[in-house]
């Protein structure tokens, strides 16, 4: 890809002067208690803040007494809205403080940040994946991928660097981050959707070297190899979704869709090893691998699968009802056992006046289940011996002022102040507290 140096320079220029402005000085008024229609099932609320209103809000991370959400493209705003920055010292009092930038016409959806200390930089980074607004009309004109910002002090952000994607692709759907024992730092970045449509072959997943931030380089391009649109069910898609490192960044969890979920030992980075491919199909119709994460210290592998099946095809009885978590005994690895699945009352449902699938799924080292749920909310559960899973209670914000349901993206398990984050994609950040449950 060839960029004009001038144009290359003033685009860097603006998001480091974007990326350091500070927000507006008003602050959105901050509720004392749960507002009215709240669902408060064994939580307690804790705080609120509605952000910047821009109302199309994304992914969380939090750091320290920082918070992190990232935004996506509106259909009256196309996105540019960045990465909102709270200060949750006081979870009671979440202050917006900040914002990470990303480009006019792309979204900032997904977040991480973590402390890093190598031979280039020492300090805390985030790390933010940037995709075109698709339909906006602009996509040939913005640059996807990753930014990488120094939020040592998260009120002063500074972007350090940038790994890029080609122009007028759509980029990086999401994203991870992690430091290895060696001191190495890797990001992953999956592909969108639609650039694997676009190209039938494009590479599924990049993982790059940001060991020095401010010169990120590309070791692998990994690709699944599969037609993106040979897949089963109701979104018949195979292409990668997610990516989440484990095992202190020696494996890397490919979440693929109808192509299942991917374990690539990345020991050696640029040669990556598959270690074993699990398929929800059967017994899920539909078989969406969204995302994933680890329990029980790797035992258990847990499969999120987003399926909007009631919403997305209706009618269709052979689709069953919306999306639940599936449950893998990942004692070895190389193949890991079906145990079960969990789901909420309304994700066995075809009810339609919401989104009743899961989304994400974080533990705690405890073995307390957090998923994020869209119109269910925040789903707290507990997995026992032979997957036998239980609903311990869940939050729910308020329905909006149009009377349409909540819709929560994000969940985090802040460990810093034992609390419970929730991004809603309309209302923004929200933070509860499970009951009986005093430390994380």
């Amino acid at each position: 890809m060839k960029r004009s140096r001038l144009g290359s320079c003033a685009a860097l220029l603006g998001l480091v002067l974007l990326a350091s402005a500070a927000p507006a000085s008003s602050q959105p008024e901050i509720a004392d208690r749960a507002p009215a229609g709240t669902v408060l099932d064994n939580f307690t609320f804790v705080g609120h803040s509605p952000l910047d209103g821009f109302n199309d809000y994304g992914d969380l991370y939090a750091h320290g007494d920082f918070a992190y959400i990232g935004s996506r493209c509106s259909s009256t705003r196309q996105g540019g809205d960045g990465v909102q920055v709270v200060d949750i010292s006081h979870p009671k009092r979440p202050r917006l403080v900040g914002k990470l930038a990303n480009p006019a016409f792309t979204r900032a959806e997904d977040v991480t940040v973590l402390d890093l200390r190598t031979p280039s930089f020492t300090g805390t980074l985030a790390v933010v994946g940037i995709q075109a607004c698709f339909g906006s009309g602009h996509e040939a004109e913005v640059v996807p991928g990753i930014r990488l910002f120094d939020v040592t002090h998260p009120t002063r952000p500074t972007l350090l660097g940038h790994w890029d994607l080609p122009q007028g692709t759509i980029g990086c759907h999401e994203i991870d981050a992690v430091q290895r024992a060696d001191r190495t730092v890797l990001l992953a970045c999956a592909r969108n959707l639609v650039d694997h449509q676009r190209s039938n072959a494009a590479d599924s997943l990049h993982l790059v070297d940001a060991t020095n931030p401010a010169h990120p380089r590309t070791i692998t391009n990994w690709t699944l190899g599969a037609n993106p649109d040979q897949g089963t069910g109701c979104l018949a898609n195979q292409f990668a979704h997610s990516a989440r490192f484990e095992d202190g960044g020696n494996s890397v969890y490919v979440s693929n869709w109808d192509a299942g979920t991917v374990h690539l030992d990345i020991t050696t980075p640029t040669a990556p090893k598959t270690v074993s491919t699990t398929k929800t199909i059967p017994p899920d119709e539909d078989g969406d691998n969204h995302s994933m994460t680890l329990a029980d210290n790797g035992k258990t592998l847990i499969i999120n699968t987003e399926d909007f099946s009631p919403g997305d095809c209706p009618g269709d009885s052979t689709l069953g009802g919306w999306g639940e978590v599936y449950l893998y005994d990942n004692t070895n690895p190389a193949a890991p056992a079906f145990l079960g699945t969990f789901s909420t009352p309304n994700s066995r449902s075809t009810r339609t006046d919401g989104s009743f699938t899961d989304h994400n799924t974080e533990v705690t080292a405890g073995n307390q289940f957090f998923s994020s749920w869209y119109s269910d909310g925040i789903v707290w559960w507990t997995l026992a011996e032979h997957g036998v899973t239980q609903q311990r209670g869940h939050f729910v914000p308020p329905p909006r002022p149009d009377g349409s349901l909540a819709s929560v993206w994000g969940v985090f398990i802040d460990t810093t102040h034992d609390v419970i984050l929730a991004s809603d994609i309309r209302t923004g950040l929200w933070i509860v507290k499970p009951k009986g449950l005093n430390h994380f």
